[in-house]
């Protein structure tokens, strides 16, 4: 047999087109018969599966881009947003009891009971080696005596000093004798010794250092944050972002991201209200909270997260504002078949994002690609911003700039107007901090941070009885700016 090639012919082609004996070569691609192949049909019953704007649709991994903009509109907000628990009358601007409303006298009496466990412990380990301690003069403490010992916490937070005996004192330049009326030093460091909130001889196994820290303190904080749901249900437009608290010791969970004023600390990821800074929910980042995440269509951590923290808030019409590292197509589309708006900034190379998205474009220009749920925009400004949005078109809105004005995209005003939702909770933390900078033990500094997290969404309720908030937000916002 010759190795000579054999190059196809027009003559050679058709001789070969007649010989066959298969019908797929057949004209009946153009015959309107019934004869249609069966990879005709196939494409066909696709492309109708393309076109299905109904928000079942259950598959999220067919994007079709083009740049005609669809009708869309904001899904209607069914939500009761408020205070869902019943507060009296006589006691509606009492501050004291916003804040009974989250640290209820059920988590005081655990608190309690595990801080005299603890002491218990300490006593028990320490009574042969050092039988003069001041840990065995020990009597235990009661509710009464750990409302007192919280005031003391918070009001530290208002009083600053750098060091804890500065706050007993006797000198007039520095003394605060409120403090030495309602609790001695001594007490004060005893209880913040034995300070305890799960028994140690109880806990489970767990397969990493940074679960068996959480431990410590996770009943109180799966307890306050389950508390912040409950209490109260945000306005239709909430943020989901992450804060950090401060910590620069040695601690597995210990997180970095640069761009917080922190940089190094305990990582959580929180959703809160857009008008307010309320915080509904948080997750701090550990191993095993990363684990138990809701799931989510693209499967993506980011997305997990997302789909977790709105869970209780789905099928009410919320609108939900996140940044680049949540942001992506298979997400914003899940949560609108779920009755729930998005908008967020996003990050050009994601999965299922458009082509013509990454390409460069001229300063002040936009491209905008849509699909039958979602929009696509890309705005060159100072450099490039990409946002995705369920229920925005490619309309420009006029502003007036330091430069004079000019067109800026709505999608990307609304987005600034409503993402600062975690950043103005973290800004109102900062001015009366009760955790101290130079706390040697995590989950003792941690346990101020959420009380001081507690302060702040009791003020916001009382605010809101008022009616007075959105002028206290808006300070903060212009002092932001």
């Amino acid at each position: 047999m010759s190795n000579r090639k054999r190059f196809l012919t027009r003559e050679l082609i058709e001789e070969l087109l007649a010989e066959s004996s298969d019908s797929d070569f057949s004209n009946s691609e153009f015959d309107d018969s019934d004869n249609q192949t069966d990879s005709e049909s196939e494409c066909s019953d696709s492309s109708e599966g393309t076109v299905d704007y109904s928000f079942d649709q259950p598959s999220v991994d067919i994007f079709s881009w083009s740049s005609s903009a669809s009708d869309r509109q904001c899904v209607a907000f069914t939500g009761q947003s408020g205070i869902q628990v019943d507060i009296d009358d006589d006691n509606s601007e009492d501050q004291l009891t916003f804040f009974q409303l989250f640290l209820t006298s059920d988590i005081l009496d655990i608190i309690v009971l595990e801080t005299n466990l603890r002491a218990a412990q300490l006593i028990a380990s320490q009574i042969r080696t050092t039988p003069h301690a001041r840990i065995n003069n020990w009597s235990d403490t009661n509710a009464d005596e750990m409302r007192v010992f919280i005031t003391l916490l918070l009001y530290q937070g208002i009083i600053q000093k750098p060091t804890l005996d500065s706050y007993w004192t006797t000198r007039l330049l520095l003394s605060t004798p409120y403090v030495r009326f309602i609790m001695t030093r001594d007490r004060f460091e005893l209880l913040l010794r034995c300070l305890h909130f799960s028994d140690n001889s109880t806990a489970p196994t767990f397969d990493n250092k940074a679960d068996r820290s959480f431990h410590k303190i996770k009943p109180f904080f799966d307890y306050v944050v389950g508390r912040f749901s409950s209490v109260y249900l945000p306005e239709s437009n909430v943020a989901v972002d992450e804060s950090l608290m401060l910590w620069k010791g040695r601690l597995q969970m210990k997180q970095y991201i640069p761009l917080k004023r922190a940089r190094f600390g305990l990582k959580t990821y929180a959703l809160c209200e857009c008008s307010t800074g309320y915080i509904w929910k948080s997750i701090l980042h550990t191993k095993t909270s990363t684990m138990h995440l809701a799931d989510a269509a693209d499967g993506l951590f980011s997305s997990r997260i997302v789909m977790t923290l709105m869970k209780d808030l789905l099928n009410k019409g919320y609108c939900v504002c996140m940044d680049n590292f949540y942001s992506s197509p298979s997400l914003f589309r899940e949560l609108r078949q779920q009755q729930t708006d998005a908008l967020g900034t996003v990050r050009v190379n994601r999965k299922n994002m458009p082509q013509d998205l990454k390409k460069p474009i001229p300063k002040g220009s936009t491209v905008e690609r849509y699909t039958h749920d979602m929009m696509a925009l890309k705005w060159r400004d100072k450099r490039d911003v990409a946002v995705l949005s369920t229920y925005h078109n490619g309309e420009m809105k006029t502003i007036q700039s330091a430069r004079g004005q000019k067109e800026k995209p709505v999608a990307i005003f609304a987005y600034n107007e409503k993402m600062g939702a975690v950043d103005l909770a973290d800004q109102m933390l900062t001015s009366y901090p009760c955790e101290r900078k130079r706390h040697k033990i995590w989950y003792k500094k941690f346990f101020r941070h959420i009380l001081n997290q507690i302060v702040l969404n009791s003020y916001i309720l009382l605010k809101k009885t008022e009616h007075k908030f959105e002028d206290v937000a808006r300070g903060f916002q212009d002092k932001a700016h």
